[in-house]
Order: structure tokens, then sequence, then C-alpha cells
């Protein structure tokens, strides 16, 4: 049995090459669209590919302490705790000061609140911060209601305790 291939009406035997030229150019175009998407797919793939590498590597990393970061804390007036003045506490690039044990700079003194201040190094100059203590914290006499910038030769105060901050031997 033989198939005859419709032909759309109004074309003669000769316009068949005419709709052969139109069917390839529809595979054609269905071809390119594909290969658009596949493309879109792949430059998608390798986009998450490459953010994903390097956010896993910027993870690994460990950022180092700010080397520059050297001071102390000397003790001024213990109060009523058992520091004795020029008695000195090393300071971190973020050294919590509280009543709490886990604290930076543990203080047993009952004018000092569990978690009372933070003293961080940011931008090349020290930050002392409240941390919502009852007592208060103060710099020269000024109570600290937002960071307040310190200066080596400052005096701070937490509840009755008394320091001053000091830069470490050769630094600034």
């Amino acid at each position: 049995m033989r198939y005859r291939v419709a032909r759309p009406r109004g074309l003669g035997r000769g316009d068949r090459s005419t709709m052969l030229q139109g069917l390839d150019f529809d595979w054609f175009v269905l071809l390119l669209r594909v290969l658009f998407v596949f493309l879109l797919y792949f430059f998608l793939y390798q986009v998450v590919r490459v953010t994903s590498r390097e956010l896993i590597a910027l993870a690994g990393q460990e950022r180092p302490a700010p080397t520059t970061a050297a001071g102390r804390l000397v003790v001024v007036d213990g109060a009523e705790s058992h520091l004795v003045p020029g008695a000195a506490f090393a300071l971190r690039p973020v050294t919590r000061i509280g009543r709490h044990p886990g604290s930076t700079i543990a203080i047993d003194e009952p004018f000092v609140s569990a978690e009372h201040a933070e003293l961080s190094y940011d931008g090349g100059r020290w930050w002392l911060r409240d941390l919502g203590s009852t007592n208060g914290t103060f710099v020269n006499g000024a109570p600290v209601s937002v960071a307040t910038g310190v200066r080596p030769g400052d005096i701070v105060q937490f509840g009755r305790i008394t320091l001053r901050l000091v830069p470490e031997a050769g630094v600034g």
C-alpha cells in the first residue's frame, strides 16, 4: 500500500520543494530553540558551580585576629572587689567585662552587672559599649549610652571599679 503525502490545497506538484523548505526551516528553528535552552541551563549550572566553590573556599579560610589590638586595662580603684590597684588585664579584639565567670574580664563586685560592657577594637581604635548594665558604664566620668571611642590613658568605670586603658609596650 502506498501512502501519499497530504498537501495543502492550492499547491501543485511543483510546489512540493517549497513545502519541504518550510518544513526544514521549522525544524531548524526548533533546533535553535532547544540549543538556546540547553545553553541557558549550562550557563546557570556553571554559575552555581563556581559560586558554590568560592563560598566553600571562603568558609574554609580563617580570619586572623587583628594584631594591632594591643592594650591593657589597668586597675586604678578596685572598690570592694578582689582587684588590686596596678593589676592589668590584657585586651582581646573583643573583650567582655562583667560579673559572669564566662566574661573575658570577670569582676566580682556587687555594682558590676553579669554582662556589663564590651570593649572592642575596630577601625584602629577602641570602642566601649554598655550592655544594659544596672549601674552604668563611664568614660572619663561621662556615661556611655552608645558605642564610645576610648583612647589610651582614658579612665573607664564599671559600677564602682575604675580602670585605665593603657597601650601595650611598644604599641601606639
